[in-house]
């Protein structure tokens, strides 16, 4: 889609305004404040429905309805319109929208198939470039670059599906830990129990054929909940409190193996090598790469089923051949193995330890709280929250969490003086419950332990389910980050390599060897640029203001470049050269009229020498070129149009206004000249001021464009290239022709513009002055492409004069490739 015409009505600061780009490249130029942002924000609006400057962080209480028209009048009075161009749609398109209706883009019918793709991608916003948007792509954190290049490609959605996969994978894992952990604690329960360490169901069975050999009962040999009193008579306390002294006593004493020197030591040296151990992966960032690759591999090996089909990609495998591949994988970690496995055992080995703790403690408290000892139940209570958090902490995989040093770590196990407390639930106990007998203490630990089993049994069942649908879930988000990685790095990949192009193009010599890294990190994209062979860094870290808005513009233009292509040719650059030095903006313009033809730039400016460079680099020509000034709210900016010069001259002298057309052609002349200047970097005379007159302009422009030819046929010479001296020659016999016309004539200029002597001027008087200096602009442009001559710097030194088709090409390198 191509820009032909454009209306606004009463939108923001514009009253009324109607230009004709015509599908080529075009310039706004004027002040701040003059109301330039305010074609941008309508064209905007045209395509969107909205004002993107409108959105986003600061713009809280500004609304589209609200703001979005003039102030004098209403969202119905306010209109933009356009007539556009569609590839592959032979008559031009009209399409409109009102700012009372937003979302309703005004069009035929017919037309809306093809335009619905314009809009959609206009939607992203990769239309408008500002220079907030700059930063967004170059200083932001890589999360807020993520997000803006992603909204841009359109593959918001892919970050999107990664949320909510993490979202779905960090579920079933919180699922499988608390079933885990409930495993875990029914399982130290059990061990409480059964008087032993470690869960083992041959230890435990014989426990339960004890018992029940004490109550007259036959051996059992297979270890359920529901096997456990069967063929039993039942026992009951005498006391009706229902508290066996022998088994408090046996969890009381649990205490004094927890407090012993031996296992506090114990606790300590786990405690201390599972953090030395934690602290040396983090420190190695491959390391961390590894467990995560061996974690995911060993998920893939318990995945794996009958059918071969690998459970991470679904590859097709023969079942024996993959479960060698990732068993050999797993071999080729063994380094990462070792530490994965030790931390799991270490980590396991606290759980534990707080667990033991808490099984104790979770049979004692209910003693306590059958003899409502407040005070002890509340420090009990106290005791087992703490414990509870270790336990979440190690569980979760989050330790060490500095809110648990060493020391704590064994104080919270086994505090001080808790033995006074535990003394006290025990004396009281003993004053009210009889001792009780061998059968009933057997059958007390038969049911405590029946209760356990059958918590255990459901929850193993439980844990199994939740770890098969957790592992499946890692497994899934993790095949999703592996693609989205390899896909998105190799997009970025394209769009890297442009950027490259791009900026090397624009800072020539400087940047030859220049290099960038443009790469998905996690949600974000990290984006680096090379400083000079001296490694990348991000590029506000050392990179000038100036350097950073045109990597902006160049990231920005590759990106707007690879998404684009056959549908939207309009981009928008809205006042984005506020720190781009004067050198670099030549360069820009060569981007904009060289690399990407066929696409139309509409830009806008405050600064008058861009607006120049812009013109006399070829990028937007006289016709497409306006100045707004003195904006007010009754009437906008007031509209300049800066078009062909010789044209509104001509129109004054068909008027006989002398003094009129006078005072364009020295005004023309200044700006032209000015422009002329600054291609041949031909000195003038420094005023502090800064305004330049046209005789400072001209003298200085003519002198350099002398210098400049002589050193080219002096260079032809060196060369033996007789025919190069023989046309470099003709130009010189026409320019000194034209030069010596304009210094006996350009007087004339000056008296009508200064004290109003044009008036004495006939029209036959002033027509051959306007005639001489159009053939004198004509010697500093190119007549096939209309750019200036300009001075061809490589380094330090000037090589030649040309124009950028290159139909003007003066060599100024003698044969010993010296700078004449």
């Amino acid at each position: 889609m191509k820009l032909l015409e454009l209306e606004i009505h009463n939108f923001r600061g514009i009253r009324n305004l109607s230009i004709k780009p015509e599908g080529k490249n075009f310039l706004i130029y004027g002040p701040n404040g003059s109301g330039k942002s305010a074609v941008v924000d309508a064209l905007d609006f045209l395509l969107t429905g909205q004002i993107s400057r409108m959105t986003g962080k600061g713009t809280k209480g500004i609304t589209l309805k609200k703001h979005g028209h003039h102030i004098d009048y209403s969202a119905q009075d306010t209109d933009v319109k356009a007539l556009v161009k569609i590839h592959g749609v032979e008559e031009p398109i009209e399409i409109k929208r009102n700012l009372d209706r937003p979302n309703e883009l005004i069009c035929d019918d017919s037309v809306k198939e093809v335009i619905n793709p314009v809009l959609e991608l206009a939607s992203r916003g990769q239309h408008v470039l500002t220079r907030r948007e700059i930063l967004n792509y170059v200083n932001a954190d890589s999360g807020t670059r993520g997000k803006q290049i992603q909204s841009l490609l359109k593959i918001t959605d892919v970050e999107e599906t990664r949320t909510k996969l993490l979202k779905v994978k960090n579920t079933l894992k919180s699922n499988y830990q608390a079933s885990k952990s409930s495993q875990n604690t029914i399982s130290a329960a059990i061990n409480s129990n059964v008087g032993i360490i470690n869960f083992d169901e041959d230890k435990i069975l014989d426990f339960v054929n004890l018992k029940r050999k004490i109550l007259g009962g036959t051996p059992i040999e297979e270890l359920k909940s529901d096997k456990l009193k069967e063929n039993l008579e039942p026992q009951s306390l005498p006391s009706d409190m229902g508290i066996n002294t022998r088994l408090l006593k046996n969890d009381i004493d649990k205490f004094q193996n927890i407090k012993s020197t031996k296992n506090k030591e114990n606790i300590r040296n786990i405690d201390l090598e599972l953090r030395d151990l934690k602290a040396e992966i983090s420190s190695d960032l491959n390391m961390g790469d590894a467990l995560d690759h061996l974690r995911l591999t060993r998920l893939g090996l318990d995945l794996l089923g009958p059918e071969g089909s690998c459970p991470l990609c679904d590859t097709p495998w023969e079942t024996d051949n993959l479960k060698d591949h990732l068993k050999n994988k797993i071999e080729v970690l063994t380094y990462a193995a070792e530490n994965l496995d030790r931390m799991i055992k270490l980590s396991n080995d606290l759980i534990l330890e707080v667990n033991n703790v808490l099984a104790s403690l979770n049979e004692i408290i209910k003693s306590a709280e059958i003899l409502e000892l407040k005070e002890e139940i509340n420090i009990l209570k106290n005791w087992i929250n703490d414990l509870e958090i270790l336990l979440s902490v190690l569980e979760d995989d989050n330790y060490p969490d500095p809110q648990f040093n060493s020391h704590l770590i064994e104080v919270i196990l086994a505090p001080v003086n808790i033995e006074v407390i535990l003394d006290n639930i025990y004396s009281a106990t003993v004053e009210i419950s009889p001792e009780p007998s061998d059968e009933q203490t057997a059958w007390d630990n038969l049911t405590k332990l029946e209760e356990n089993l059958k918590n255990y049994e459901k929850s193993t069942n439980d844990c199994l389910k939740s770890f098969e649908s957790y592992k499946k879930g890692e497994i899934l988000l993790n095949t999703f980050l592996e693609s989205r990685n390899s896909i998105l790095n190799n997009l970025f990949a394209e769009i890297k390599d442009r950027f490259v192009e791009l900026y090397r193009q624009l800072h020539g010599f400087d940047e030859m060897e220049f290099n960038a890294l443009l790469v998905s990190e996690g949600a974000g994209v990290d984006f680096k640029v090379d400083f000079h062979g001296r490694g990348v860094n991000p590029p506000h870290a050392l990179h000038s203001e100036g350097h950073q808005d045109s990597m902006g513009i160049c990231l920005y233009l590759a990106l707007a470049e690879r998404l684009t292509q056959g549908f939207i040719d309009l981009i928008i650059l809205d006042d984005v050269m506020m720190s781009v030095d004067a050198p670099h903006r030549r360069e820009i313009c060569n981007l904009l009229a060289n690399f990407f033809k066929g696409r139309q730039f509409f830009i806008t400016t405050h600064d008058q020498t861009w607006a120049r460079q812009l013109q006399s680099e070829g990028v937007i020509t006289s016709k497409n070129r306006i100045e707004f000034s003195n904006w007010t709210i009754e009437n906008g900016p007031s509209m300049n149009i800066l078009g062909d010069i010789w044209e509104v001259i001509e129109d004054d002298l068909d008027r006989n206004d002398i003094p009129s057309a006078a005072a364009k052609l020295r005004r023309g002349s200044e700006e032209y000249f000015s422009q002329v200047c600054a291609s041949l970097q031909a000195p003038v005379r420094f005023k502090f001021n800064g305004q330049y007159e046209l005789g400072d302009l001209l003298s200085g422009a003519m002198s350099e464009y002398k210098s400049q030819l002589k050193h080219a046929k002096t260079a032809a010479n060196s060369w033996g290239n007789s025919e190069e001296v023989y046309r470099l020659t003709e130009i010189d016999e026409f320019s000194k022709i034209v030069f010596e016309k304009i210094n006996s004539e350009r007087w004339v200029v000056n008296p009508a513009v200064h004290f109003n002597e044009g008036a004495d001027f006939t029209l036959e008087d002033f027509k051959p002055v306007v005639e001489t200096f159009q053939d004198l602009f004509s010697i500093f442009q190119c007549d096939k492409c209309g750019t200036f001559i300009h001075l061809v710097i490589n380094g330090p030194r000037a090589e030649a004069v040309k124009c950028n088709c290159g139909n003007i090409t003066w060599n100024l390198m003698d044969k010993n490739n010296k700078n004449i």
